[in-house]
Parts: structure tokens; sequence; C-alpha cells
């Protein structure tokens, strides 16, 4: 907290008086850090999201991190996109709310933010030695964690959610133990796109993908979104995964964030191409024999790039 200045930083001071989480963690890393969240603390007082979002904020750090997770991505529409914040916590369907609308025509946007101790968890049980450290340790080793599976839980999580009046899209600001976009984006590809193959009983081969079919028509798209601090300063990074499958109505137009990436689950050089993972991981025999282990190679290849940058 000794990085906190409550004259250059009082947003965020303001928040942390009190908070549950003061003392737990070394958040705010940096002044850096912390001048990019007292921005985007700003933005939220301006724009009126103040006060709902300061009792998550003073909570436990999981609960504060998510909340900054969705403010974060409003943040960036807004301020990076140069789109419209029309409403915080809009009406969507059956009753549920979702983060924000922003754009003309507006956009439904629901916030996931799937966290690394869920992911182990998941890959190898609560009683997993791994939880007892913190997120990032010396000497640490690839795990066998499934991020693609962290993609299709977003999904199954936000969709009961979706109108479908309007476009709609679900943004994935993670903290998994390798980042979605730091997987480049084959992940999350992978994670929606890919169908049931026979003969696979577990790994992202055992069932259908959510975008493969119409079962999720009402989500227009899928976006996978990071902010971090690198050396040149902090660094936003965002694509759009479409779902071909989607109703009309819920299409997300081609000015939300038109400066990023899209994909839709063909070639991303070609349209209309088949799938461009077809051979690089449908017809691929390590993919295809043992997905989990392909997957902790592949993450040993990440984490070693990111101790060569360091």
């Amino acid at each position: 907290m000794d990085t906190i200045d409550p004259d250059r930083h009082p947003f965020l001071y303001e928040v942390a008086q009190g908070a549950q989480w003061a003392g737990t963690d070394e958040f705010p890393s940096s002044v850096a850090w912390a001048d990019e969240h007292e921005a985007w603390l700003r933005f939220v007082k301006e724009t009126g999201g103040f006060e709902h979002y300061l009792r998550r904020l003073r909570g436990p750090k999981e609960r504060r991190d998510e909340a900054f997770a969705e403010i974060a991505v409003a943040y960036f529409f807004v301020t990076l996109c140069g789109m419209p914040l029309i409403e915080w916590e809009p009406l969507g369907a059956n009753g549920k709310r979702g983060e924000f609308l922003v754009g003309r025509p507006p956009v439904f946007v629901e916030v996931k933010s799937p966290g690394w101790e869920d992911e182990i968890a998941k890959a190898e049980g609560q009683d997993s030695d791994r939880l007892l450290h913190p997120k990032y340790i010396d000497n640490d080793e690839a795990r066998a964690t499934a991020p693609w599976a962290s993609v299709r839980y977003a999904v199954a999580k936000a969709y009961p959610k979706m109108p479908d009046t309007m476009p709609t899209l679900l943004v994935i600001n993670d903290d998994l133990v390798v980042s979605l976009l730091n997987w480049s984006e084959i992940t999350t590809q992978i994670g929606l796109y890919t169908p049931k193959s026979p003969g696979h009983d577990t790994g992202y081969p055992a069932e259908d993908g959510p975008f493969t079919d119409a079962r999720c028509a009402r989500l227009g798209a899928v976006g996978a979104f990071q902010v971090d601090f690198t050396g040149d300063g902090i660094r936003y990074r965002f694509a759009i995964f479409e779902n071909t499958h989607a109703l009309p109505a819920v299409v997300v137009p081609p000015d939300v964030a038109p400066d990023f990436p899209r994909f839709n689950g063909a070639s991303p050089t070609k349209a209309g191409a088949k799938l461009w993972f077809k051979k690089e991981v449908l017809e691929n025999e390590e993919w295809m024999r043992d997905p989990t282990e392909k997957a902790r190679r592949v993450a040993q290849e990440v984490f070693d790039e990111f101790r060569r940058q360091g």
C-alpha cells in the first residue's frame, strides 16, 4: 500500500480505507499500476458507477480484482475505443443484469474473470500444494491446466443473461496461469470452435465447443482481454471471437474495437476457409493423442519465453 499516494491517487486511497484486502497482498505492485487503477476509478466515478462498485472494491482481494476486471473493460471501450457508455447494470434475459451497455447501437457486455486458483483446483484438485503458494514463484513449471475449459465455463455462466434484442458480448478478462492472450488466439479458438471428437472422454475433444452449433445463439461474440504492465508501460490487448451461429440481432457490429483482431473459426487470413485449426489441432497427432500433455509442453514454452524476456 506504500505505492498509494493520497494526493496522487485520491480515489484509490478512498477505496483502500477500511478495505478487507488491505495488507493481504502487494496490490498495487507499483506506482505505475496504482496510476492506472486511479484512472479506472476516476472513469467509473465520472460515469456514475462508483457507488455500485465500492462495496466489492473494499471486499476481499478476490472481489476487488473481479470489480477492477469489469471496470478495466469498460474503461477500454470508452477511453481507448471511443465508444459511449450508455448504462451500468443493464437488464438482460431472465431478470439478470449485465455489466454495462456501450456503443451505438448499444452492446450488452458481460465480463467474466476466471482466476488461476480455480484453474489449478479444476486440474489438480482442491488439495493441490500449488494453491498454498502465490501465482508467481521462482522456478515454477507449467501445470496440466485446461484454459479452453475456462473459456467454455465462462460462456456457460454468462449465457443465461444474454438478451436476444441487441448485440451481446462476453469479455473474458482472465487471471489464469497463462493468460488466454499469452497463449495467442489458439486456446480461445479451441475452447469455442472445436467439435466433439469420437473416442475422447477427456480434454477439449470430449465435448462440442459452444460456437459449434446454435445452442448459444443469443451470444454474439466472446472477447479475450488483457491489460498488463510491461517495460514499455501499460499494455491493453483484445481480440473478438465471433459466433457464426448467432441470431442476427445479437451480432457484434464491426465498429466495436475495430483496431483489434477478429476471428470466426475460419482462417484468420482467408475468409470462408475451413476451420484454421483443422490441421493445427484436429489433425495433429500430438494434440489428439494426449491434449493435456501437449498443452503442458506448450505452456512450458510460454513460461520459458517469459523468463527469457525477464
